[in-house]
């Protein structure tokens, strides 16, 4: 795990279904549409069934427990993946 990413996930808010912050759920969205998520994401801002299924499968191709919640150790998986070696 980079340092790097550990430490921007402890400032990062806990991200789940329905969630009102749109500007980090937006990022999140992005996040996924930079790695190739398909189908892609249109509808920035909302946490809804598709962004959930998202987070739920890479929950699971990255061994992290899969509830849909993105919390510290989802940030920093999704960080390590996106953010530059």
């Amino acid at each position: 795990m980079t340092e790097g990413a550990a430490t921007a996930a402890q400032f990062l808010p806990v991200l789940r279904e329905s969630q009102t912050a749109r500007a980090a759920v937006a990022h999140l969205q992005h996040m996924f549409n930079d790695f190739g998520e398909q189908p892609r994401f249109d509808e920035i801002g909302k946490f809804g069934p598709k962004t959930l299924a998202a987070v739920k499968k890479f929950q699971q191709s990255n061994h992290l427990i899969v509830d849909g919640v993105v919390g510290k150790n989802t940030w920093k998986a999704l960080l390590e993946k996106w953010l530059p070696g």
